[in-house]
């Protein structure tokens, strides 16, 4: 007897739909709990587990699901000591110049594929921020989006890229063309650079120049 995957997509829809309210009448907060906690939402949409299928067929990311790979932990002071240009330091300065915390995601048990998947993605996502150059303000944070949909379509960048656009269009509708065009640089970005993000063991890289690891990666500036 075959198993049946029971969708819920119907919840995915409905926690985009109070995900969109509650931002709208909280915009500028920094608070992000509501991201992942939409995020979570998302699990029982069929949309998860096409991208848990699609990554499982690219080699090295189908190893790291295996091993369930996670960054080991760091100190950013200990990555600041780190040479001048090398992601360790690059990083350490970009977290410490804007007071971020490295661990701020929410944590979830690991317990199948879509929780490792979530727990990679969340664990290294600022990582992203630096080596694909996208700023961390909200135009920055959804052109990042678009670059990792390109690469890697997990439901949480489709949603977070949406949301943009309608938040934007809406309430800062100056700024819509600024936003259009970082969505449209994201999605390029990362359709054409061949090496995968989520494929990278990070924390193998931080005494490594970021000028290297973009090299590596294949990735190349398209304004």
């Amino acid at each position: 007897m075959n198993n049946v995957i029971n969708y819920n997509n119907d919840k995915g829809l409905l926690a985009y739909i109070q995900f969109l309210v509650s931002r709208a009448l909280k915009l500028g907060e920094g608070n992000t709990d509501p991201v992942f906690d939409f995020e979570d939402a998302l699990d029982q949409t069929e949309m998860a587990q096409l991208a848990v299928d699609a990554l499982k067929k690219i080699p090295e990311v189908n190893a790291l699901f295996t091993e369930r790979w996670l960054p080991a932990a760091f100190n950013l002071d200990d990555l600041g000591k780190l040479p001048e240009g090398t992601l360790g330091n690059v990083y350490a300065r970009e977290m410490k110049a804007r007071g971020f915390d490295p661990y701020f995601y929410k944590k979830v048990p690991v317990v199948d594929d879509i929780s490792y998947l979530k727990m990679l993605w969340r664990s290294t996502h600022d990582i992203y921020h630096v080596v694909a150059g996208f700023d961390t303000n909200a135009i920055g944070e959804i052109g990042l989006q678009a670059f990792f949909l390109a690469q890697t379509p997990i439901p949480i960048s489709v949603m977070l890229v949406s949301f943009g656009m309608v938040i934007v269009s809406l309430y800062q509708p100056t700024k819509f063309q600024d936003l259009m065009h970082e969505i449209a640089r994201g999605y390029r970005l990362g359709s054409h650079t061949p090496g995968k993000f989520i494929a990278q063991k990070w924390d193998k890289m931080w005494d490594v120049k970021v000028v290297e690891i973009r090299a590596h990666l294949g990735l190349n500036s398209m304004e």
